[in-house]
C-alpha cells in the first residue's frame, strides 16, 4: 500500500495512468478483430495447398458444338488428365466436376436436417473413381470405406459424404455410415418441370476428416455429393510429389503446357497453385478487406503505443534521476534501484489495464465482442464464441502487449540512470 501511495502521489503518475487506460481501450478495440480473424485464418485447412496445382482446361468449341460433341470432348479431357498424371513431379491427379474445394467460391449449398437440427453446408461434387479425396489428401473416418474407395460404386443423387464436424453437429457421432439425413436444396423439380426448393432423404456413405472450403470457413460444414452429370471444361487438380515446389513446377512446365497439353478441341490454358487461387479469391471477400483495415488500425495503434508510451515513460523515468541517486547514496545497489523502477512500472501498468478493461467491458456488454464469422455448426465452438473466455483471452493479450512496451520504455532510461555515478545523478538533477 505504501508503494501505491508513493506511485500515485506523483502528479506524473496520474497522467500516465490515464494515458494507459486510454491506450488499453484503444488496443482492445483495434486488436480484438485482428486476433479473432487471425485465429480463424490459421486453423488447419485439412489438405496441403502447397502441393496442389490447378490446370485450367478450356475448349475451342462453341457451346452448341460442345454439347453436340460432348462424348469426344470428354474423351479428349481424359487424355489431358493422363498427360498431366505422367508429368514429372506429379503424384496423382483428377478431373474436378465443378469448382474443387479450396479453389474458389462455392456455388452450391445444401441445408441438412436431422432431429430438428439444421446446418447449412457448402457442397462439392465428385465423380466415379476420380481420386478426389486421395489427391486432396482427405482421410476417410469410416473403416469399411477406406479413402481409396470413397468414390467407388456410388449412386446418382443417392450418395453423400460428411465431414467429421458436420456429422458431429447433426448426429453427435461420426459413426453414421448407412444412416439417412434430410437435405434441402435448389434443384430441378420433375413434377413442376422447373427449378424449386426440394427436400430429399439421402443415405450417408461415409465420414471424412475435416476440411475447409477456404481460410474463412470456421465450421468445417462441408458436404460431398456424387454426380454423374455431364461435365466439360472442368479443371484438373494435381497433387505434386513430396518436396516439389509448386511455383517452380509451373515455371518448368510452361512450354510443355503450350505444346503437349493440347488436343483437337481442348487445351490447358493456365496453371495455378492452390495458394495463388486462394489469395486471389479471399482477397475479394468483404471480411478480407475488413481484416486488412483492422490490421492497419492495429498497426497504427501499435506505433502510437510505442511512441506515445515510450516518450511519456522516458520522461517519467528521467525525472526521477535525483531520487535514484539519493537511494544509492543511502546504500541501495544498482540492481535494487533498477528493479524498483521495473516494479513500479509493472504495478502502474497492471492497475491501468485493469481499469481500461473494466471500462471496455461496459462497452462490450452493450455492443458485443467481435466475432465476424457466423456459426452454422453447433459442434464447432472456439474461445471467442463464449463471451467470458473471449474477453479474458483478449484482455490478457492486450495486457501483455502494453506491459512489454512499458517495461522496455522504463528499463532503457532506468538502466542508464543506475549505471551513472551517485554524484552525477544528484548533480545533474
Amino acid at each position: 500500500m505504501k508503494q501505491l501511495k508513493d506511485i500515485f502521489g506523483r502528479k506524473t503518475s496520474i497522467w500516465l495512468t490515464l494515458e494507459l487506460v486510454l491506450v488499453t481501450f484503444a488496443c482492445w478495440w483495434a486488436f480484438d478483430p485482428v486476433l479473432v480473424t487471425g485465429y480463424i485464418t490459421h486453423l488447419p485447412l485439412g489438405y496441403d495447398p502447397d502441393r496442389l496445382v490447378q490446370f485450367q482446361v478450356v475448349s475451342n468449341l462453341s457451346k452448341e458444338e460442345l454439347y453436340n460433341n460432348f462424348g469426344d470432348t470428354q474423351s479428349e479431357e481424359e487424355s489431358l488428365l493422363k498427360k498431366v498424371q505422367e508429368m514429372d513431379g506429379v503424384e496423382m491427379a483428377y478431373r474436378a466436376h465443378s469448382i474443387p474445394i479450396g479453389f474458389g467460391n462455392v456455388g452450391s449449398f445444401h441445408g441438412l436436417i436431422h432431429n430438428g437440427d439444421s446446418i447449412l453446408t457448402h457442397s462439392f461434387y465428385f465423380m466415379n473413381d476420380d481420386k478426389m479425396f486421395e489427391v486432396l489428401g482427405i482421410e476417410s473416418l469410416t473403416p469399411e470405406v477406406p479413402t481409396a474407395e470413397l468414390t467407388h460404386d456410388c449412386e446418382w443423387e443417392r450418395t453423400i459424404i460428411l465431414t467429421r464436424s458436420l456429422a458431429m453437429g447433426l448426429f453427435g457421432t461420426i459413426d453414421v455410415a448407412g444412416r439417412t439425413v434430410k437435405a434441402n436444396f435448389y434443384g430441378w423439380d420433375d413434377d413442376k418441370e422447373d427449378y424449386a426448393w426440394l427436400t430429399k432423404d439421402l443415405p450417408i456413405r461415409a465420414v471424412v476428416e475435416d476440411v475447409r472450403y477456404d481460410i474463412y470457413d470456421r465450421d468445417y460444414a462441408n458436404l460431398f455429393l456424387f454426380t454423374n452429370g455431364p461435365s466439360t471444361s472442368v479443371p484438373i487438380i494435381a497433387r505434386l510429389r513430396e518436396g516439389v515446389n509448386a511455383e517452380r513446377f509451373i515455371e518448368e512446365h510452361q512450354q510443355e503446357m503450350q505444346h503437349d497439353l493440347v488436343t483437337a478441341h481442348c487445351y490447358v490454358r493456365q496453371m495455378q497453385t492452390a495458394r495463388q487461387i486462394e489469395e486471389k479469391e479471399t482477397g475479394r471477400y468483404p471480411v478480407s478487406r475488413q481484416t486488412r483495415r483492422n490490421l492497419l488500425i492495429a498497426a497504427f495503434f501499435a506505433i502510437n503505443l510505442a511512441f506515445g508510451v515510450f516518450g511519456t515513460l522516458l520522461m517519467y523515468t528521467r525525472q526521477r534521476r535525483e531520487e535514484a541517486g539519493v537511494r544509492r547514496a543511502f546504500g541501495a545497489t544498482k540492481w535494487s534501484v533498477f528493479l524498483g523502477f521495473i516494479r513500479e512500472a509493472w504495478l502502474l501498468t497492471t492497475i491501468s489495464v485493469i481499469l481500461g478493461c473494466i471500462i471496455y467491458f461496459q462497452f462490450a456488454a452493450a455492443r458485443g465482442l467481435f466475432k465476424g464469422f457466423e456459426s452454422h455448426n453447433p459442434a464447432v465452438r472456439y474461445w471467442f464464441d463464449d463471451f467470458g473466455t473471449h474477453f479474458l483471452v483478449v484482455s490478457i493479450i492486450v495486457y501483455l502487449i502494453i506491459l512489454c512496451a512499458v517495461l522496455i520504455a522504463t528499463a532503457i532510461p532506468a538502466w542508464r540512470i543506475c549505471r551513472s555515478t551517485i554524484t552525477e545523478a544528484i548533480k545533474e538533477e
